[in-house]
């Protein structure tokens, strides 16, 4: 069966819509990553700055930050023990 003009250039339509439409979704979902990669370094930063801060104050004092880790430990141990 041979295709007339008509269907070719209807099958030419169809596929430059197609590709177009992966076009744009390919760049959406760029725009998304860069978006995310953005984010991920802001979380990173802040984490950093976390970290930063607990050492500043665990230097500052030490036997606070003592009976806080071992208060939070109970805790945990107490929450993640079977109940017997």
């Amino acid at each position: 069966m041979e295709t007339t003009g008509a269907q070719k250039q209807r099958l030419e339509t169809l596929s430059k819509t197609a590709h177009d439409t992966v076009d744009r979704a390919a760049e959406a979902a760029s725009q998304v990553a860069e978006r995310w990669g953005e984010k991920a370094e802001e979380l990173m930063a802040l984490q950093e700055n976390w970290v930063e801060g607990a050492r500043e104050y665990v230097k500052e004092h030490p036997f606070a930050a003592l009976g806080i880790a071992l208060a939070a430990g109970y805790l945990l141990s107490a929450l993640t023990r079977g109940r017997d």
